[in-house]
């Protein structure tokens, strides 16, 4: 019996996504209050699938918060975690909650994300 691997194809990769780092900034003068920037370390192709809809039965939740969609990237080396965030091209903001290496062969990575809201709108720390 042979054994056979998942595998991605490039075409599938249709949306453009860039992972984003928080870093503190100099706070306004007169103000104590800490002031933050995004900056984008890693550019890469994604396939974004939503979650809305969906049975109860399919309904994934992460620490209490509930995934609205499931992005699938190839595996890369840079090192990033839960605490960035990821926009789309069309300006979404979305939370990482989970970051899953997909059956440990290093081929893509799954982030199992929840809709923060545009980049128009100022997003809570």
């Amino acid at each position: 019996m042979k054994c056979r691997r998942k595998k991605m194809c490039s075409g599938s990769l249709r949306h453009r996504i860039t992972l984003e780092r928080r870093s503190l900034t100099a706070s306004s003068p007169g103000s104590a209050e800490a002031e933050y920037t995004y900056t984008t370390f890693h550019t890469c192709r994604a396939n974004i699938k939503t979650k809305g809809g969906v049975s109860e039965f399919n309904k994934i939740e992460v620490d209490g918060t509930k995934v609205s969609h499931v992005v699938t990237i190839r595996h890369t080396k840079t090192v990033f975690d839960t605490r960035d965030r990821l926009r789309d091209a069309s300006g979404n903001l979305y939370t990482i909650l989970s970051i899953e290496n997909s059956d440990e062969y290093d081929d893509q990575l799954v982030l199992y994300c929840a809709n923060q809201g545009a980049e128009t709108r100022r997003a809570a720390l």
